[in-house]
């Protein structure tokens, strides 16, 4: 069982690796100050909300005339998002750079890092319903009502209870060339941190290029596969496994080729299905179904980003600058819930987190908010 007033201090102290890194070069004269903006910004994170009702709600707390039928924007709305517009990115990545870093020197000093971890890589899309000239929004599959999206990159390690996001990249484009460059920047940052023992990547980044990208950086790697006809072809009556030489090549230019590892195991739920990849390891028929499995604890990533969406302000703001400082808080804190449960879980973790996602919340709230 975890004390109460040990979950308010792990809490808070995990919450104090973030809210000093933030500046929004606020004016000394100006009507709202540095603290205001970290309340609104927490207030409208924990309770996935507008600025403009965050602005609101936060006013009536303080007890402040607020005209609450108006549909013209917040005052201490207005002015957060002025500033946030303001920020380069290279300010806002700055700022979020500062808060991975010092997650970090924690884990390192409570000795919380594995030697050796497995990650995977995957795409994040913010849907975005405005135009598709915005800046940094991209065409992609039909959801939710539109195509379009804010899109992100992200590596995530993939062992259970320690799902930490090491890195974000946006993405501007999603052809092969932007996910080989992807890639590579995701995978040179995690490095910094962590010694990466495996990368997983769904079929998003099924293509020679990036499997290229892989080999040239010199890490292990499992893809799932778009399985061609001539790996079905390997596919004999009534075989259980596939494990084959494959080379992967693209024939119109930019031309590539790799050598890879094709291997085919049962698909979990459908008796007429194999699910495919291909990899650098050295797989065999005993070893085929245990890699499999290992690649489906990729899923991990998408519990992620369920939680990261627990912390992910509402907005309708075409402006990137504000997507992107939104994205990178939520990932902040996602990372500090996850180091907040490790502190009080002791060295044995268990499988459900000690402190949700919601009780977190409420315990920055106190301080915060």
């Amino acid at each position: 069982m975890v004390e109460t007033t040990e979950a308010k201090q792990v809490s808070r102290a995990a919450s104090t690796l973030l809210f000093p890194e933030l500046e929004f070069d606020v004016k000394p004269c100006g009507k709202y100050t540095r603290e205001d903006f970290l309340e609104i910004l927490s207030r409208i994170a924990f309770d996935q909300e507008f600025a403009n009702t965050g602005g609101k709600t936060l006013q009536l707390d303080r007890n402040e005339q607020v005209d609450i039928t108006s549909t013209a924007r917040n005052s201490l709305a207005k002015s957060v998002l002025y500033h946030l517009r303001n920020l380069s990115m290279d300010a806002i990545n700055a700022q979020f750079d500062g808060v991975r870093d010092r997650l970090f020197e924690v884990l390192r000093s409570q000795r919380r890092l594995p030697a050796h971890v497995d990650v995977a890589i995957d795409l994040h899309e913010w849907r975005f319903y405005g135009s598709a000239d915005t800046d940094h929004v991209i065409t992609t599959y039909p959801d939710l009502g539109t195509n379009r999206a804010f899109c992100f990159a992200t590596l995530c390690i993939v062992a259970p209870r320690t799902r930490f996001t090491l890195a974000v990249l946006p993405m501007d484009a999603n052809g092969f060339r932007a996910k080989r460059e992807a890639v590579r920047s995701l995978i040179e940052t995690a490095r910094e941190y962590v010694s990466i023992r495996h990368v997983y990547l769904d079929r998003g980044f099924y293509q020679v290029h990036v499997v290229a990208e892989l080999e040239e950086l010199g890490i292990d790697y499992i893809v799932r596969a778009r399985p061609s006809s001539g790996m079905k072809d390997r596919l004999s009556a009534g075989a259980e496994t596939v494990v084959d030489a494959y080379t992967m090549q693209r024939n119109r230019k930019p031309t590539a080729s790799v050598d890879v590892t094709v291997f085919a195991v049962p698909h979990r739920s459908n008796d007429d299905e194999h699910v495919w990849f291909v990899t650098s390891l050295d797989v065999d028929a005993t070893t085929a179904k245990a890699y499999a499995a290992a690649f489906r604890r990729r899923w991990g990533i998408e519990t992620s980003y369920r939680q990261i969406g627990d912390f992910l302000p509402r907005t309708s703001s075409p402006t990137f600058s504000v997507r992107l400082f939104y994205f990178l808080f939520a990932v902040s804190l996602y990372n500090l819930w996850i180091l907040a449960n490790i502190l009080v879980s002791g060295k044995h973790q268990p499988e459900k987190p000690p402190i949700s996602t919601p009780i977190f919340q409420r315990l920055i709230l106190t301080d915060h908010g």
